[in-house]
C-alpha cells in the first residue's frame, strides 16, 4: 500500500512560507496524508546550522515515522515537504530498513554542502552530505550511526546551481551527475537510460525530488528558484520512468512553498504528481 505522509519542515531553509504549504494542498485541493508537526526546541543558534536542534528533531520524527509506520509494514512511503532537509529522516528510514539502496536526487541544486563548507548555513542545502556520513555528526545519525548511502549508489538529475566546494565534493566521491545542460544536450531519454542503467543492480532506491528542478517560469512557488530547468512535463516523465523502471520503494516531493506560488500553478502542479504518481505507484505494488 502507498502511504502519503507528510511534514511542513520549513528550518531547513529559513523559510517561513513552507509552514501552510501542506495545510494548503489540504484545505484547498482536497489532499489526504498523515501530516508530521514541525518540532521547534531550544537553538544554540550556529550561523553555520541554522536551526539545527529543531531540524534534528522533525528529521528524527520523520524517520521514525517512515521506518516504523510505514517501511516495517511493508508499505511505500511517498513523502511531501516542507524543505528537502526532510531528506535526511525519510533516506535513513528506507536505508535501514532494506539496506544498500540508490538514491535518485533531482533538483537544481546538489544539496552536498557540509557545516564547513556551507555559505548560507541553511541546512536543507545539507542532506545529501549527511547521508553520506559528512559534516555534522548528529545529521548523520538517524535510526543508526552509519552513513545511510555510498557515493556510487547516488545519481543528480537536473543541477543547475552547484557551490564550488559542492563541485570538488562530486569530483572527489565520483558521484555520477547530470546538469541540466547535459540534458539539453544528450537528451533526457538518455540520461534516464544512463541513469537506470547505472542502479540497475540495486534492489531498492529511493527518488528524492526537489520541484525546484522545474524551470521557475513554469513552477515559482519553490524556496530558492534557479533560472532555467525543466518543464512540468519533463518532470513527470522523469519520475514515471524511474518508477517504472527501476525498484524505487519510497519517494520524496519537497519544497512547494504556496507564499511563491503565482495563480496556484505549483500547488496544481504538485498535486497531479503526488495523485499520478500514487496512482502508477499502486499499479506497480498493488
Amino acid at each position: 500500500m502507498i502511504q502519503l505522509f507528510g511534514c511542513p519542515l520549513s528550518m531547513g531553509a529559513n523559510d517561513d512560507g513552507l509552514k501552510t504549504s501542506l495545510k494548503y494542498l489540504q484545505e484547498n485541493y482536497g489532499l489526504k496524508m498523515n501530516v508530521l508537526d514541525e518540532i521547534i526546541t531550544d537553538e544554540t543558534h550556529q550561523h553555520n546550522l541554522k536551526n539545527l536542534n529543531s531540524i534534528v528533531k522533525t528529521c528524527d520524527a520523520i524517520a521514525q515515522y517512515s521506518y516504523h509506520e510505514i517501511l516495517q509494514k511493508n508499505d511505500f512511503p511517498l513523502f511531501i515537504g516542507g524543505d528537502h532537509a526532510a531528506a535526511m529522516g525519510t533516506v535513513s528510514a528506507a536505508a535501514v530498513h532494506y539496506g544498500e539502496i540508490g538514491l535518485i536526487w533531482v533538483d537544481a541544486h546538489t544539496d552536498i554542502n557540509t557545516d564547513q563548507t556551507t555559505v548560507t548555513g541553511n541546512i536543507h542545502g545539507m542532506p545529501v552530505a549527511a547521508l553520506l556520513g559528512m559534516g555534522e555528526k548528529s545529521l548523520t545519525d538517524f535510526l543508526n550511526d552509519e552513513p545511510k548511502i555510498k557515493a556510487g549508489n547516488i545519481v543528480y538529475i537536473g543541477l543547475r546551481d552547484v557551490d564550488p566546494p559542492e563541485a570538488e565534493f562530486l569530483k572527489e566521491l565520483n558521484i555520477k551527475h547530470f546538469s541540466y545542460q547535459d540534458v539539453k544536450e544528450k537528451g533526457l531519454d538518455n540520461c534516464l537510460k544512463e541513469c537506470i542503467d547505472y542502479l540497475s543492480h540495486l534492489k531498492h532506491v529511493h527518488v528524492s525530488f526537489d520541484i525546484d528542478s522545474v524551470n521557475p517560469l513554469y513552477l515559482p512557488g519553490v524556496s530558492v528558484p534557479v533560472k532555467d530547468g525543466f518543464t512540468p512535463h519533463q518532470a513527470n516523465q522523469i519520475l514515471s520512468e524511474l518508477a517504472i523502471n527501476l525498484p524505487v520503494s519510497s519517494m520524496d516531493i519537497v519544497e512547494f512553498n504556496t507564499v511563491h506560488d503565482k495563480d496556484d500553478v505549483t500547488a496544481k502542479f504538485t498535486v497531479q504528481l503526488i495523485n499520478d504518481m500514487k496512482i502508477l505507484l499502486e499499479k506497480k505494488y498493488g
